[in-house]
């Protein structure tokens, strides 16, 4: 079922990630985690759908998208990037994705953060947090988004990697069974990683290799 909805808001979060705030249909429901397919009714990539997954949480009475855009790829991303409020979307009803095994280790690659964002909002507001870990990796100080939201829920626990360069308060490395060693500390618990498949790959690699249960490993592109 495809649903049309209307940009409330378009904020810039980062030199290349936008945040959407849409309209929320009446009976609209979804749950944290959850991803919708996304299309444009443009010539442009008007058979193209991409799949977004929720960042807001459930309880709010608009829906949010954050998205990172490729302008030079010359697809459904470069068109977001050129929509304003006022413009309408088209949504699919929600469907699940990331699978929670309790509480565990996130491991995302630049906007693979996105379907982890609602869920760490949501164990927030149902006092689940602790016990939660997030590395989240990008190039630059620059790529990282929501750093400031990231730090506030859960302090010591949020770890951000810088792979192209050294920063005060940032780890620097890439993934690798020798970066997990060196930072985790219990590999008999839920991993969830997202982002590039190539990073994703790399992830589920090394947490196998360190001793991991490929069962208790949840992977998302």
């Amino acid at each position: 079922m495809e649903i049309p909805v209307t940009i409330l808001k378009k904020e810039q979060l980062t030199h290349d990630v936008v945040r959407l705030t849409l309209e929320r249909p009446a009976h609209y429901d979804f749950l944290a985690g959850q991803a919708i397919d996304f299309r444009l009714d443009r010539p442009e990539v008007k058979d193209k759908v991409s799949p977004f997954t929720f960042t807001g949480l459930n309880t709010a009475d608009h829906l949010e998208l954050t998205i990172k855009c490729y302008p030079a790829h010359h697809g459904m991303t470069e068109q977001i990037a050129k929509l304003r409020a006022g413009d309408e979307v088209i949504i699919s009803e929600p469907f699940d994705t990331v699978a929670l095994k309790g509480p565990g280790v996130f491991i995302a690659g630049g906007t693979g953060a996105t379907p982890f964002i609602a869920i760490l909002r949501q164990l927030k507001v149902d006092g689940k947090l602790p016990g939660n870990v997030f590395f989240f990796f990008n190039k630059k100080r620059e790529d990282v988004f929501m750093e400031d939201e990231f730090r506030g829920m859960l302090g010591k626990d949020f770890h951000p990697v810088l792979s192209n360069e050294d920063a005060s308060g940032f780890l620097h490395g890439i993934v690798s069974a020798d970066f997990l060693k060196r930072h985790v500390t219990n590999f008999k618990q839920p991993f969830y990683t997202c982002g590039p498949e190539g990073f994703v790959h790399a992830v589920k690699d090394a947490l196998v290799q360190l001793g991991a249960s490929e069962s208790m490993i949840d992977v998302q592109f």
